[in-house]
């Protein structure tokens, strides 16, 4: 990192356990001292330190006690105080040792009506998760320079498996069909290379990095269509999962559309259609951080 920032930093990954944790430490560049935070989860191969990120003087101490240079929160929950309270405990914390924080957030902050939002769209949630989304953003918003909001699309990995490929996965082995929404449209990307495209923007300069991202993948797939490409990958028979349609009492985007100019031009994004390259071996790459 530049902008009066050592050469050497140490980051503070919260979710370090998860599936985007995961293709972020193995993807971590040279010159970043990574710590991973995690909760009830065991972790190896990095220095790590334990929270509930619910409980801000747990949070307090984990990242006084690590005292980063930057906070990547990239825990993954579904309810409010997971969302909202962890987050403002992590942007309190931070705040008091002067650590910058990246958000990872969600497509999901949109309300999916087939519009393209830009970056400076200004958030309209039609669910719960992305309202408890949109106002962790606001709370990271405060943050000022250096502090960023990216938001990411579905991700796709087989190693570890995403929610869609464990779906499938379980259904196949226990032999039942897995139903897919064909009526919900979305932008799915490769994990891994979400994973590199954040920590480029973390070694922005902190002027540079501030404010919001997106990282959408190339394509607009209905969720039948992203199980489709999964299931092909895993060498399953088309059987394994059915279309369906998403019942009218459900509120929840339709048709979810990120631009990411300013992610094409500041940091190269170019992501490849999902499952249609090689994917990185992961056992080539040990989880860890690099000298």
């Amino acid at each position: 990192m530049t902008g009066g920032r050592p050469a050497r930093s140490t980051v503070l990954l919260t979710g370090a356990s998860g599936l985007l944790g995961t293709w972020l430490r193995r993807t971590v560049p040279a010159g970043i001292d990574l710590v991973g935070l995690v909760h009830r989860r065991t972790l190896d191969g990095n220095r790590r330190v334990e929270a509930d990120l619910r409980d801000f003087a747990a949070t307090r101490a984990a990242i006084d006690r690590v005292h980063p240079d930057l906070v990547i929160h990239a825990a993954y929950r579904t309810d409010e105080v997971s969302i909202v309270d962890a987050t403002r405990h992590v942007v309190d914390a931070a705040g008091a040792v002067d650590a910058d924080v990246v958000f990872i957030s969600t497509d999901a902050v949109f309300s999916g009506d087939g519009w393209p939002r830009a970056e400076d769209a200004a958030p309209d949630p039609v669910h719960d998760y992305g309202r408890w989304k949109a106002r962790g953003e606001a709370l990271v918003t405060v943050l000022g320079a250096g502090s960023a909001i990216v938001r990411l699309p579905l991700l796709v990995s087989l190693h570890p498996d995403d929610h869609v490929t464990a779906r499938i996965r379980h259904g196949a082995a226990s032999g039942t069909a897995t139903v897919w929404f064909d009526d919900e449209v979305r932008q799915p990307a490769m994990a891994h290379e979400v994973a590199e495209a954040l920590w480029r923007i973390v070694r922005l300069d902190r002027s540079e990095r501030t404010g919001a991202w997106h990282l959408p993948g190339p394509e607009r797939l209905s969720r039948y269509e992203i199980a489709q490409r999964v299931a092909g990958a895993l060498g399953l028979d088309a059987a394994t999962i059915e279309r369906g349609a998403t019942p009218a009492s459900m509120v929840r985007p339709r048709v979810l559309d990120l631009a990411a100019a300013r992610a094409v031009e500041a940091v190269g994004w170019s992501p490849s259609p999902i499952l249609t390259t090689e994917l990185p071996d992961p056992s080539a790459d040990p989880v860890g951080s690099r000298p």
